[in-house]
């Protein structure tokens, strides 16, 4: 029996390879036997080649479905934090305007009342409520208005915010792809040159590397969703106290 050079077993020797880990048994002539060595080097060349394309296919596919669902789920949080705000701004219109016509009827009665006991305070009080009915309706209006235009200019704010996150996830994804891209390459001309042993711990570590690389992206594109979020907020809060202030000062 002989002893097979790789894996140290006593193979029977009836073949030309070790029927444990069927690496070529080196017999007969010098030819015969460096025409087999040829052999199991290119055969390990083959398979470290493949390993290698495979693990970067399968960490540039995890790396896009992992960029595809922090944008998804950065849209969808932006979207419930707008419909809130909006929900929140209407029911506080909807006070405010409630509270403004109690306040009215309250004032109507009082004039209606003081209108009984006197037709000259009456004329001049009916003069005074229409002058003020129409300013508070001016008043309302320029309100209404200067709301609407800080809605507005608040949902398209949001909106750009969310196309330049999409924008920029999109281009971080392409960044990644071009990384694996190349690093996959490298990884198939070191396999012409290196042991299989050699390849396979190689494209390993690239495929680590690649992997933690796509986390710090993705942890600086949270970063810069976050920062461009209080951004948003901030133009909000300064489009609601300037809609305030013009409203004061109509």
């Amino acid at each position: 029996m002989a002893r097979c050079p790789n894996c140290g077993q006593k193979t029977t020797g009836s073949g030309e390879y070790c029927q444990y880990c069927q690496y070529p048994i080196l017999k007969g002539s010098g030819a015969r036997q460096r025409r087999a060595q040829m052999l199991a080097r290119k055969q390990a060349e083959r398979e470290a080649k493949e390993k290698a394309k495979q693990e970067a296919e399968q960490a540039k596919e995890k790396t896009r479905q992992e960029a595809e669902k922090l944008a998804k789920k950065q849209a969808e949080e932006q979207e419930k934090r707008a419909k809130q705000q909006a929900e929140r701004e209407a029911r506080e219109k909807a006070k405010q305007e409630a509270k403004e016509a109690k306040e009215k009827a309250k004032r109507e009665a009082e004039e209606a009342k003081k209108a009984q006991e006197a037709e000259a305070a009456r004329k001049a009080q009916d003069a005074e409520r229409l002058a003020k009915k129409q300013a508070e309706e001016q008043e309302k209006r320029a309100k209404q208005q200067a709301e609407r235009e800080a809605r507005e200019k608040a949902r398209r704010e949001a909106k750009e915010a969310k196309e330049k996150a999409k924008r920029e996830a999109e281009e971080a994804k392409k960044a990644q792809e071009a990384e694996v891209a190349r690093k996959r390459q490298e990884a198939e001309q070191l396999a012409k040159k290196q042991t299989e042993a050699e390849a396979k711990e190689k494209a390993r570590q690239e495929a680590k590397l690649a992997k933690e690389k796509a986390r710090q992206e993705a942890e600086e594109a949270r970063k810069i969703e976050e920062e461009q979020k209080r951004a948003v907020k901030q133009t909000e809060a300064e489009a609601r106290e300037k809609a305030r202030q013009e409203a004061k000062l109509a």
